[in-house]
């Protein structure tokens, strides 16, 4: 059966510095592993799950994800996880992304089994630079980031990517307000459509209201 996950891809200068990353560790440590498989550096939303019915797994992917417009989060730092013997980028979650998250949690998980990880109350969000390590190398690696200066660097998330096996199946774009099919999702016309936007001076106070907005609701709430 072929599993699907849901996940945010990093584009540009972002994308362009952890990937070099990844392969200046890879290079270094003798990992092999870019050499299998390309990386993309990512941030995982929902693990990989199994479904009979993929018609319900998009509507609401896309009904979740129609909820919400710009989705920010925070790049900052490094960490590892000691049990699975992974070095990431630490990300800290905003508040909108792990209601996003739990949305899309409420409702796939109504017809499909989801990981332990997804269903535990904790979100360690977090973009892989690599994965299992053998002990020794571990502890290098680790030691070796450590080093490192430290990204720290406020992000926007404008679109959430649905995978089918290993393959974009849709994306849904939070600024055009649209699905889109694997064909449109990597295609660089609609890309830089979707870039235009963002710098519009429209769409930066729209941000900034939003941003204003939520810190009110925080006060009100407490």
């Amino acid at each position: 059966m072929v599993h699907y996950f849901i996940e945010f891809r990093f584009q540009g200068k972002a994308k362009h510095r952890m990937k070099q990353l990844i392969y200046e560790v890879d290079k270094r440590f003798r990992l092999g592993y870019t050499k299998r498989k390309r990386p993309i550096p990512h941030i995982t939303i929902i693990a990989p799950f199994y479904t009979k019915n993929q018609k319900q797994l998009v509507r609401d992917f896309n009904n979740a994800c129609s909820k919400y417009s710009l989705i920010k989060f925070k790049i900052k730092g490094y960490g590892h996880f000691d049990n699975s013997r992974i070095v990431y980028i630490n990300i800290e979650p905003s508040r909108e992304m792990k209601e996003f998250r739990k949305e899309l949690i409420r409702k796939i998980g109504k017809y499909t089994k989801l990981k332990d990880y997804d269903n535990s109350k904790t979100y360690s969000a977090h973009s892989t630079i690599a994965m299992k390590l053998p002990p020794a190398k571990f502890e290098k690696i680790k030691r070796y980031i450590k080093k490192k200066k430290e990204p720290s660097t406020n992000y926007s998330m404008v679109r959430a990517t649905l995978i089918k096996g290993n393959k974009i199946l849709y994306e849904y774009d939070f600024l055009l307000r649209k699905l889109l099919n694997r064909r449109q999702a990597k295609s660089k016309k609609i890309y830089s459509r979707t870039l235009k936007k963002l710098r519009t001076p429209s769409q930066k106070t729209i941000t900034k209201e939003l941003g204003l907005f939520s810190k009110l609701k925080r006060l009100f709430l407490r």
